[in-house]
């Protein structure tokens, strides 16, 4: 007890506000890069970090030198690199974007799902060309900026008339993220698999090239065939039916049902 007072003894209420606004600043700039590579790319230089130390600490000479040396060029690459996603923080936070509430769907999660299925049935009997693309834990931010932004409802209604020939918008993917229409008009990297089959055309291969480099979900319908199908994790799975598209689309909801859960348990 008298450490434990020693310690706080001289901690004043400027200290504690001191903290707790650090604190807060690198909550809210965490919250800034989510969904965006720069993400993963940090979490890679905070383990590279905590290596620095512990090789430190046990006189692993030769390691610790090479992270150490390694350490900076990482932080210059993520400078680099990303300078897009930085220059739209700082952005951000011009528009008191930085100051946001984030909003949480309340749709039931059923009527989630059989709106996606509407849409991918009316896309294949009408022959109307479609890529839904479903984030998962690698965020889309970098393609929902590119995009035409809509953050709006899942409807089938809204979703038909996106995908319907000759509109504004039906030229790329729309990306759904946490139970809303993020956004409409996204182009992905297209697949340069020699594996893929030469008559999958670009529609399926935009698909699976946005499955390679992250772990999306992607339902896709064929404009010349009708036909449906799914990619994920660099794999293209061709002629679902109508009951296996409804499990596909459940499974992509799956981040949206945990957190469900996780607010009805708290």
């Amino acid at each position: 007890m008298d450490l434990f007072w020693s310690i706080f003894r001289d901690f004043s209420f400027i200290d504690f506000l001191d903290i707790l606004l650090v604190s807060w600043g690198i909550y809210r700039v965490l919250l800034l890069i989510e969904g965006t590579r720069a993400l993963n790319l940090l979490k890679g230089l905070a383990i590279i970090f905590l290596l620095l130390i512990f090789t430190k600490e046990r006189d692993f000479n030769a390691l610790n030198w090479v992270l150490s040396n390694t350490l900076p060029t990482g932080f210059l690459a993520l400078v680099v690199i990303f300078q897009p996603e930085l220059r739209r923080a700082l952005e951000e936070i011009g528009r008191s974007g930085f100051l946001a509430d984030q909003f949480n769907p309340n749709e039931d999660l059923g009527e989630l799902v059989e709106e996606i299925v509407k849409t991918i049935e009316n896309s294949t009997k009408k022959r109307i060309g479609a890529l839904i693309v479903f984030e998962q834990d690698i965020g889309l931010k970098d393609f929902i900026d590119k995009g035409v932004p809509l953050h709006s409802h899942i409807t089938s209604e809204l979703l038909n008339t996106i995908f319907m020939p000759f509109t504004p918008l039906h030229d790329g993917a729309v990306i759904v993220k946490s139970g809303f229409i993020e956004a409409a008009s996204c182009f992905l990297p297209i697949s340069q698999n020699p594996d893929l089959a030469r008559e999958v055309g670009t529609r399926h291969r935009a698909a699976v090239g946005i499955t390679e480099i992250t772990d999306a979900f992607v339902l896709i319908v064929s404009e010349e065939t009708g036909a449906i199908s799914f990619a994920k994790g660099g794999k293209l799975i061709r002629d679902l039916t109508m009951e296996r598209v409804r499990d596909m689309v459940r499974t992509a909801f799956k981040r949206v049902i945990k957190s469900r859960k996780l607010f009805q348990t708290a």
